[in-house]
Parts: C-alpha cells; sequence; structure tokens
C-alpha cells in the first residue's frame, strides 16, 4: 500500500488532510504504482475560525493537499518528461475515479512536480473542475483535463492499475559506502536477522525500495537477478546518474508557493 507523507512542519496549511481525501491519494497511487504521496501542502483551519490560513477555502479541514509523486521515496514525477508525465496522468485519473473533484497542475501554477487534489470549496460544493495557471480551467494542460476526464467517467474498479515505479533496473548500480562495511539483512528493516556481511566498495543491484519510507534497499549482490537480502539505502550511492535524486525535495524554497491561486465557487 502506498504511503501518504505529510511534510507541512513550518508551512501555513500545516494540518492533516482529512481521512477521505488520505483515502483517494491511497487508492490512486496504488493504481498508478506510486509508492509515497508526498503532501507539501495540507490541511488549514476553516474560514473565520483563525488567521493562519491562506487562499481559497479548498484546503480547509484537510479537503485537499498540494503534493509530488515521489520515484523510490525520493524523485518527484515531472509531468514535463514523457516517462513521468504517464505516471502523473495515471495517477489523476484513479484519483477523479476515487471521488477527487478538484485537481490543479501547470508548470507556471506550482511547477512541474507539483499537484493539487482534493474536494470542492465546501462539502456542499460537487462540481468537477482541473485548472492551471492563475487557477483558472482555461489554462489547464491537456494531459491534465483529459486523465481527468477519464476518471470522472470511469468506475474505481475499471481503473487499470500498472507496475510500481520503485522498481529500478538493472543498470542502475550502488556502491557501498558504509565505513567498515554494510549488514545484509533478510527484511526491510532492522528487526530482520543479518543474513551476512558486505564489505565497503561493493556495487550491487537495487531490485527495489521498500519499507515504510522506502529506505530499504532489496539488492541482488551476485548479479544473477535474485534477491540476496535488504540494506538501509543511507549507506549506499548511486553508480549512475539516472539514480540521481531532487537534492532539494526538504528544501522549503524548493516548495510551491502556498500562495498558488485555486478557484473559487463561482469559477467551478
Amino acid at each position: 500500500m502506498a504511503i501518504v507523507r505529510e511534510d507541512t512542519k513550518g508551512k501555513i496549511r500545516d494540518l492533516p488532510i482529512h481521512d477521505t481525501l488520505r483515502a483517494v491519494l491511497i487508492e490512486a497511487a496504488d493504481a498508478a504504482g506510486i509508492d509515497v504521496v508526498r503532501v507539501t501542502s495540507g490541511g488549514q483551519c476553516p474560514k473565520g475560525t483563525c488567521r493562519k490560513r491562506t487562499g481559497s477555502t479548498r484546503h480547509d479541514n484537510g479537503f485537499a493537499a498540494d503534493l509530488q509523486l515521489l520515484v523510490d521515496g525520493r524523485r518527484a514525477l515531472d509531468f514535463t518528461k514523457t516517462g513521468d508525465r504517464d505516471i502523473v496522468a495515471a495517477f489523476v485519473t484513479a484519483a477523479a475515479a476515487n471521488g477527487a473533484t478538484g485537481i490543479g497542475a501547470a508548470v507556471d501554477y506550482m511547477g512541474p512536480t507539483t499537484l493539487h487534489v482534493g474536494f470542492g470549496t465546501s462539502p456542499r460544493d460537487t462540481s468537477r473542475l482541473v485548472w492551471g495557471a492563475g487557477g483558472a480551467a482555461a489554462t489547464a494542460p491537456g494531459w491534465l483535463r483529459k486523465a481527468a476526464q477519464k476518471g470522472w467517467q470511469t468506475s474505481p474498479s475499471a481503473v487499470p492499475r500498472v507496475a510500481s515505479t520503485s522498481a529500478v533496473s538493472g543498470a542502475d548500480q550502488y556502491r557501498v559506502i558504509a565505513r567498515g562495511g554494510l549488514k545484509l539483512r533478510g527484511g526491510p528493516g532492522l528487526d530482520f536477522p543479518i543474513l551476512s556481511a558486505i564489505d565497503t566498495g561493493t556495487v550491487l543491484t537495487v531490485l527495489a525500495f521498500e519499507g515504510r519510507l522506502n529506505d530499504w534497499a532489496r539488492v541482488d549482490i551476485e548479479g544473477d537477478g535474485l534477491v540476496d537480502g535488504h540494506v538501509h539505502r543511507a549507506f549506499i550511492a548511486p553508480l549512475s546518474a539516472s539514480s540521481a535524486t531532487n537534492d532539494d525535495l526538504n528544501d522549503e524554497d524548493a516548495d510551491p508557493s502556498e500562495a498558488a491561486p485555486e478557484p473559487d465557487a463561482d469559477e467551478a
């Protein structure tokens, strides 16, 4: 099952998202093969009840989130890239099929890696709307409009499912960088038995990233495509540029502005 990770500490919209939205995001992520949904802007107090809020009422009580879809728990998918866009579109379709009614994305809205997913401007607002730059429906990218419409015309059970994006190709090799070597364990966690020790500098192939935070790598040491065990990803480094990650994912400056406009009720 996918993980929804709320990285909203220090943000204006730092309240938890609603369980209803969380369920939609998990269903959509599972259908699109996404392991981690990173919420960068979550819920906020209802209008008129506090001063710590911004934008429209869509985020009130956690009924909307600005988010990124992470590959291997670290790299945010970029919908300007064809391969990534297909996965993002699959997520949007599944989110719409599972009940999301307000979806926004555009490079000049919140950047190429961030989406807005949620419901209406109030519990009574059931209108379906996509938007792009300026929070306007007219500026919604064609791929976003098409993906959402497909979802709204599809029942949740009929949404196609794709393979997990956590799997990496055999060409993505890693080197052990732990001083003194690294323990190979029988599963993704410290509670699994130690199978052996791997020498510093050993090159291995990561078959998938697993664990609650995708922080454990399922590895092939022998080069035969078979699983030899698990190691913690903090002690391995990629050999190829294709395994590079977004170094700025945890930087506040890298997150989209919480002031990005969203459609109000009269724009739906």
